[in-house]
Order: structure tokens, then C-alpha cells, then sequence
């Protein structure tokens, strides 16, 4: 439950920081020594969001990553239940044993709880590693795509309006059809 709480966040900072790379860049289809026209920059906005929602990789990224998950968080059940029959063996048996083969058992219960804190970390940080690798090329694929459209069709500027830093953009023309198409998104 951890792990996926951690995921969950984890798919929330990797889309922030998308939408971060996408909501404040601009996109010059001119030259940059090229002078704009008497008309002004032509704008135009895409809701990131709703484009990577759309596009096919992402089942397949959601089913490698849970996947990845799932096996991790068998490895941990392994461990738990280790270490709950350890200390299960413990509570049965501590009075019958002498007070060296105590003190040994509890370092192997306290060792073993260490283990499983490094793990359970440990597992989150390479989680989040494997995420970081399946969901970078989706994200450099959609801002290519929306680098290229705006180019192709002349935008100057392109803002996401679904990372709520636009609070308010003049009117312009939703690009995101366009970018379906370069992307042969039905």
C-alpha cells in the first residue's frame, strides 16, 4: 500500500515536472533573429495532461510498472513473513531458552527489521528509478510532437493549461488535435 502511495506520488512529480518543462517554454517557429509580425505572436495551448493520457504507450508503461511493483512487494512479503515467524519462534520459545541464545535471537529479529526498512526504501527509490526510465521517453515523445506541430503551424508560444500556472491566457486555438494527429492518436 506504501509502494503504491509512493507511485502515486512518484507519477505526480515525474508529470509536474513535465508539465513545468512544457507550461513556461516557448516554441519559436521563427527564427529567433526573425522579427515578429505587425499581428503579434501567434499562441496557442494544449492540455498536456489529457495528450499523454491519450497516448498508447502509457498502458503499457502502467502494466510494466505495476508489474515491477508486484514483485517487489512479494520480495518484501517474503521478508515479512520471515521475520514474523522469527519472532513468532521468539515468543514461544524465549523461556526456555538460555540468555545467549536471547540475546541472539533478538539481534536476528532486530536485524532482519533492519533489512526490511533498507528494503522497503530501497524499493521505493528503485520503483520511482523504474519509473523515471519508462515514462522519460513518453514524456520527450510528447514534447517533441508539440515542439514539431507548433513549428509546422507557426505558434510562437504554446501554454498547458492543465498544469494550473496559466491562470489566465489570451484566447488561442487548443492544439491538441493537432498533435493527436502527428501522433496518429485517434
Amino acid at each position: 500500500m506504501i509502494m503504491k502511495m509512493k507511485r502515486t506520488i512518484a507519477l505526480g512529480a515525474l508529470f509536474i515536472a513535465f508539465l513545468g518543462t512544457i507550461s513556461f517554454s516557448t516554441v519559436n517557429a521563427q527564427e529567433t533573429n526573425q522579427s515578429l509580425d505587425s499581428n503579434g505572436p501567434k499562441i496557442g495551448h494544449i492540455n498536456s495532461s489529457e495528450l499523454l493520457q491519450l497516448m498508447p504507450e502509457r498502458e503499457q508503461i502502467e502494466k510494466d510498472l505495476q508489474a515491477y511493483q508486484a514483485q517487489l512487494e512479494s520480495q518484501l512479503k517474503t521478508m515479512s513473513t520471515e521475520y514474523q515467524n522469527k519472532v513468532t519462534d521468539y515468543q514461544q520459545n524465549e523461556k526456555t531458552w538460555s540468555d545467549l541464545v536471547k540475546q541472539t535471537k533478538v539481534r536476528e529479529i532486530t536485524e532482519m527489521e533492519g533489512r526490511i526498512q533498507e528494503f522497503r526504501a530501497g524499493a521505493e527509490e528503485d520503483l520511482m528509478a523504474q519509473e523515471q526510465k519508462l515514462v522519460q521517453p513518453l514524456l520527450d515523445k510528447a514534447q517533441k510532437a508539440i515542439k514539431d506541430v507548433a513549428s509546422e503551424y507557426g505558434y510562437d508560444y504554446v501554454l498547458d493549461t492543465s498544469s494550473g500556472a496559466v491562470l489566465h491566457f489570451p484566447e488561442s486555438e487548443d492544439i491538441l488535435p493537432l498533435v493527436k494527429k502527428h501522433l496518429n492518436i485517434l
